[in-house]
């Protein structure tokens, strides 16, 4: 294939069907992009894109400013039968060419899949996070985690930046859904939008995204010991609260929670695989 043969344009709401055609056999038919497809078109802040060869849609990809500086890349897939052609490399390409353009200074990704993280380290994307899945199912009876409003939250950044385990993170916050400097500003940001949980006397903190499913998901942990595994416990109490199914920690492999995890009946979500968050300077 030639990269003059690909052109790129937006999304509409026609090509649903298409779009799912191209992602089912995506995660085992589990692919998230069925689900978001409606929201994705609608959204005039981002660019949710069709790659075409001779008018036939062949793949998607999209762009998201979602922080000053910064740029989302997410959703790229190629129909099944033009993987292997380029194809994917000319998208990549090409979002990275117009971040550029626009004058975003970085642009962050998130994978878990092999051939994606090859695609994405051969442009030239560095890992900034390793992240391990840990799950515990939902408990009954107990008192969930106390929400802190954005003035308290700040007041908690010395010690959070001083934690054990914090430089695991990279400065980041890993987010899933669009990875954030990690700072002061952040943590009065996601407290104003009630993502932010507490342990006794403030000496844990659990950072929530929004999750992809049934469940609370948190993106960053911060302290240890018995504060900590209350707030674990308190988050499993939650979700039994809002009547979802359990929660999801990600946390980086090697970060001294993981005993805290254990001993609050944490468990390996997905043992055999690491999600990553990636970046590349522009």
């Amino acid at each position: 294939m030639e990269a003059t043969e690909l052109t790129l344009r937006p999304m509409r709401p026609a090509d649903r069907d298409r779009a799912i055609e191209i992602t089912k056999d995506v995660w085992e038919g589990r692919d998230y992009i069925p689900r978001v497809f409606d929201r994705w078109v609608s959204d005039a802040g981002a660019e949710f894109q069709a790659a075409e060869i001779e008018g036939f849609v062949v793949g998607l990809q999209r762009l998201r400013p979602y922080a000053p500086g910064l740029m989302w890349y997410e959703g790229l897939r190629v129909a099944g039968d033009h993987r292997r052609q380029g194809i994917a490399r000319a998208m990549l390409d090409a979002a990275i060419a117009e971040a550029r353009e626009q004058g975003f200074h970085e642009m962050r990704l998130a994978t878990r899949d092999l051939p994606a993280i090859r695609l994405f380290e051969s442009a030239g994307f560095n890992a900034l996070v390793e992240l391990k899945w840990w799950r515990g199912v939902r408990v009954e009876g107990g008192e969930p985690a106390r929400m802190p409003d954005a003035t308290e939250v700040r007041k908690l950044w010395p010690a959070i930046a001083a934690s054990a385990g914090i430089q695991l993170y990279a400065g980041i916050v890993p987010d899933m859904n669009g990875a954030r400097d990690l700072s002061a500003d952040e943590l009065e940001r996601l407290a104003s939008s009630g993502l932010i949980r507490l342990g006794p006397g403030g000496r844990a903190i659990a950072l929530l995204r929004e999750p992809w499913g049934q469940n609370i998901a948190v993106s960053l942990l911060a302290g240890r010991g018995g504060s900590l595994r209350e707030l674990l416990m308190a988050l499993r109490f939650e979700a039994d609260a809002d009547g979802l199914n359990h929660v999801t920690v990600n946390l980086p492999p090697g970060h001294p929670a993981e005993e805290d995890l254990k001993a609050s009946g944490y468990d390996f979500a997905d043992a055999e695989n690491s999600a990553f968050v990636y970046a590349l300077k522009l």
